[in-house]
């Protein structure tokens, strides 16, 4: 893997009458993701492998920027991802790492937590709700723990670039 997406699911809905899992995506997530397409679609991205959790919002968050990520990558949905702590998330990875590109829509901690476990940064602030964090691997073999450099945070709900190189 040269290239890991990490991608928090847009703002859910409160809800008493639904389980966690059921959350739909709220019209502010709705809105959010249309400014991180906005940011998505200056990259061409060539089809790669998108891992999704299985739960209603980030299944929906997919739907919402699915185009920007390249219409023709393969998606993988796994509850094995469904508020996923850092060890699980790795795991999932390290079954998928032959390919050049992963992109993972997840949730937190689990996703904040992957940012900070492969840039060794554990001061990384959490990604909020639809956020991304592009991860670089200069050595496609050696993906662990201090391993990666961020290219990019992107946090749409505040509309925050917080790094490009």
């Amino acid at each position: 893997m040269k290239f890991l997406n990490i991608i928090r699911h847009g703002e859910a809905e409160n809800s008493l009458i639904k389980n966690d899992f059921d959350r739909e995506l709220s019209l502010k997530g709705h809105e959010d993701l249309k400014e991180l397409n906005k940011f998505l679609f200056q990259f061409i991205l060539k089809k790669h492998k998108i891992l999704c959790s299985t739960s209603k919002r980030t299944i929906q968050t997919y739907e919402n920027i699915k185009y920007s990520l390249n219409e023709d990558s393969n998606l993988l949905l796994t509850d094995d991802l469904y508020l996923a702590n850092l060890k699980t998330i790795y795991n999932v990875l390290l079954e998928q790492k032959k390919s050049r590109m992963i992109t993972i829509i997840g949730h937190n901690p689990g996703v904040s937590d992957l940012v900070s476990f492969f840039t060794s940064n554990y001061e990384i602030p959490d990604l909020n709700t639809s956020s991304i964090a592009q991860i670089y691997f200069d050595n496609e073999k050696k993906i662990g723990e201090g391993e990666g450099s961020i290219k990019f945070i992107v946090q749409a709900s505040n509309k925050s670039i917080n790094s490009i190189i």
